[in-house]
């Protein structure tokens, strides 16, 4: 691969970390190991991304929370490697995003709804808490079907997916 489709391919995973609200530098680092045929060390990370040996940790534990890195021990160094199931990073981020916004927000609506004294107010507030619990259900069966997907209980024919997509839009190019 050319210097510049390297670099073309590290500059859009740092856009999907920034999207998937990880960060740019957790995008560039993803995609630095990506072209790494044998672990690395944060060392190493750092000589090749620029980026400073706090960035380059930040970055590595926020990967590794995402599950998308493996982490191995050799001497007193660890040793950094990619874990190409993006969905699997991506259903870990769906995982959190659930766990730490939306079950809080629940939680927050439920035990507040009460305490409303005006009732086209609580009205609002209980139609925003069906809302929150919708999207709960949404995230979680969305998880559900990446889980399967990657287990193999589900199996997809992305060839005949894009060719229905096709069809239905047949001016988008897929």
């Amino acid at each position: 691969m050319t210097d510049t489709a390297m670099q073309e391919v590290l500059d859009s995973l740092a856009k999907m970390g920034k999207h998937w609200d990880l960060g740019v530098p957790v995008g560039r680092v993803w995609g630095f190991l990506l072209f790494k045929s044998c672990p690395v060390t944060q060392r190493e990370i750092e000589e090749g991304t620029g980026y400073s040996r706090g960035l380059i940790s930040i970055s590595l534990r926020k990967l590794e929370r995402a599950n998308m890195i493996n982490v191995s021990s050799e001497g007193r160094e660890f040793c950094y490697s990619l874990n190409t199931s993006l969905t699997d990073g991506f259903r870990e981020l769906v995982k959190r995003f659930l766990e730490d916004n939306i079950n809080p927000m629940i939680e927050l609506l439920s035990r507040n709804v009460d305490k409303i004294k005006d009732a086209k107010v609580r009205e609002t507030f209980i139609v925003l808490l069906h809302e929150y619990e919708r999207l709960n259900l949404a995230v979680r069966i969305f998880s559900r079907i990446i889980e399967d997907i990657n287990t193999g209980r589900i199996t997809v024919d992305m060839e005949h997916i894009e060719e229905e997509m096709q069809k239905k839009n047949p001016l988008q190019v897929v």
